[in-house]
């Protein structure tokens, strides 16, 4: 079996401006930042981040890829895909791809991405000795109608902030470190994000004498949330406020996917393959160099 070579970042960025129609003496011509952000605008993240997504794909324990079998290429237009979200004709025009060729490899890459959640996104087992730990917060995303047997919508999909179906995700970031710590979901939109918390994990792990902060969302889990109130001091409103604000700038980040952002023109049972591999690469973008910023 052949061994595994990595791909450097700027090997890496050279494939996916090669991708994208800049070739070699072009890229040379241009100033270097305008090659990275031409790179990030269509691949999600840096090309340091998506090299080290790479390799992690062939050296991970749960089912790696075989060296020599897969292309940069097939994994960067997945990587479009999900920054993107282009149709398969604009697909087919834009990187010179075959439709049946570039679904069969979004799709692929794309849950080989959202699997690396499991050895990534790690709940840690000690907390050393801060009172909050996380800031957790529900993000929808729209979707198409789901069929109903008996009604033309299914209010259960219903969302809030969208105003047309969509599906809910919990995500929880560590307030003291740049990581995300817990996803879980999907979940119907229409279903309260307090209840989620409650009913479906997240509060039980919540360690006895530690508080997680929140939106006023969450007012029914007053015992472990911890929300801004009126009976703050100026200190504490100021640092719910700005872990507040963090979460908020995680949750950009992943809608600046636009398979995320956009209406889901596919199955929304395949969604959390998107999602998850969204997640997957803002969370290596936080380790690599892009972190949120300190509360």
């Amino acid at each position: 079996m052949a061994a595994f070579i990595p791909v450097t970042p700027n090997e890496m960025l050279e494939k996916g401006l090669r991708l994208l129609g800049v070739d070699a003496e072009q890229q040379a011509r241009r100033l270097p930042t305008t090659n990275e952000i031409d790179f990030a605008a269509h691949f999600g993240s840096t090309a340091l981040v998506v090299a080290e997504i790479w390799t992690l794909l062939h050296t991970t324990a749960n089912g790696p890829l075989l060296p020599g079998k897969h292309y940069c290429l097939d994994y960067l237009v997945a990587l479009h895909w999900l920054r993107i979200y282009p149709t398969e004709r604009e697909r087919k025009i834009s990187l010179c791809i075959g439709e049946k060729t570039g679904r069969k490899w979004s799709w692929f890459y794309s849950e080989k991405i959202a699997q690396l959640k499991n050895e990534l996104i790690q709940w840690p087992e000690n907390w050393g000795g801060q009172v909050f730990l996380i800031t957790v917060d529900g993000v929808h995303f729209r979707i198409q109608e789901p069929a109903h047997p008996t009604y033309k919508r299914d209010t259960k999909y219903f969302s809030h902030k969208s105003g047309r179906a969509g599906l809910d995700y919990e995500i929880g970031i560590s307030i003291y470190e740049s990581k995300v710590v817990w996803i879980n979901g999907p979940f119907k939109a229409g279903r309260h994000d307090v209840k989620i918390f409650k009913e479906d994990g997240l509060m039980q792990m919540i360690p006895l004498g530690k508080r997680v902060v929140a939106d006023r969302g969450y007012r029914g889990a007053a015992e472990v949330v911890s929300y801004r109130n009126d009976l703050d001091n100026d200190d504490v409103k100021e640092f719910k406020r700005r872990a507040l604000s963090r979460h908020e700038n995680f949750n950009d980040r992943l809608n600046s996917f636009k398979a995320l952002q956009e209406l889901f023109r596919h199955s929304h049972t395949k969604h959390n393959i998107a999602f998850d591999a969204v997640v997957v690469i803002c969370h290596l973008e936080l380790q690599n160099g892009s972190p949120l910023f300190d509360v």
